[in-house]
């Protein structure tokens, strides 16, 4: 068999492209589903924010007089999150939390302390607890930053936690120190210091409790 010569060997790199795509193709793929993913993370962050600022504003502005939302329009109001979260599932990967606190004096002794007159939950990820504390537990709220409501004043605060779902890894988050889960919340003051509480319905039981998926 004639051996090659020496002048011949480097017109020989018809293969030297395709080992290097090759080689490359797995880290370009890697980089392009990373940065999917982490733009998919940042609209889920978006969406729960909204979700919690919209929430809070609908809640702030119910009631006329003296009868508030009924308890059939908090029910809708939970269907209606979940379909603006689309297409992040919040009722199964979420938690909202609606908390009404008012400013009052319950001893009558000159202290104002934060009270929670009404909570509503919904959404299977039990494990996000109320910031503000569970009126199960608790009457009083902590706000943020240890702020205190004036006597007689109304604000509803709506706490939104979704536990993020990759599309392909998570790896990218963890690379990133994000945290797979995150809550955002908002704050309003009512619109009417009458509505107290919704207005019961027979139909429709009050999603008060802290430890359920369902406020059940």
């Amino acid at each position: 068999m004639k051996r090659r010569s020496r002048a011949s060997l480097p017109q020989d790199v018809r293969g030297v492209a395709l080992l290097e795509f090759a080689l490359f193709a797995p880290l370009l793929l890697a980089m392009i589903l990373s940065g999917f993913e982490l733009g998919n993370y940042a609209l889920a962050n978006n969406r729960v924010q909204r979700l919690a600022s919209m929430t809070a504003d609908l809640v702030a502005q119910s009631g006329t007089g003296v009868v508030g939302a009924t308890e059939a329009q908090i029910y809708d109001l939970f269907s209606a999150i979940d379909l603006t979260a689309q297409p992040f599932n919040l009722r199964r990967n979420g938690r909202v939390v609606i908390t009404a606190v008012k400013g009052t004096d319950y001893d009558n002794n000159g202290i104002i302390e934060n009270r929670i007159l009404w909570q509503r939950f919904d959404g299977d990820f039990t494990s996000a607890s109320p910031v503000l504390g569970c009126n199960l537990v608790s009457s009083l709220a902590t706000l943020p930053n240890s702020r205190m409501l004036p006597l007689d004043e109304i604000l509803f605060h709506v706490q939104v936690t979704y536990e993020y779902q990759p599309i392909f890894s998570i790896y990218p988050m963890n690379f990133m120190k994000l945290e797979p889960s995150f809550t955002r919340m908002a704050m309003f003051r009512a619109r009417n210091k009458d509505f107290q509480t919704p207005t019961p319905d027979q139909r429709f039981p009050a999603k008060k409790n802290c430890n359920t998926p369902t406020g059940l």
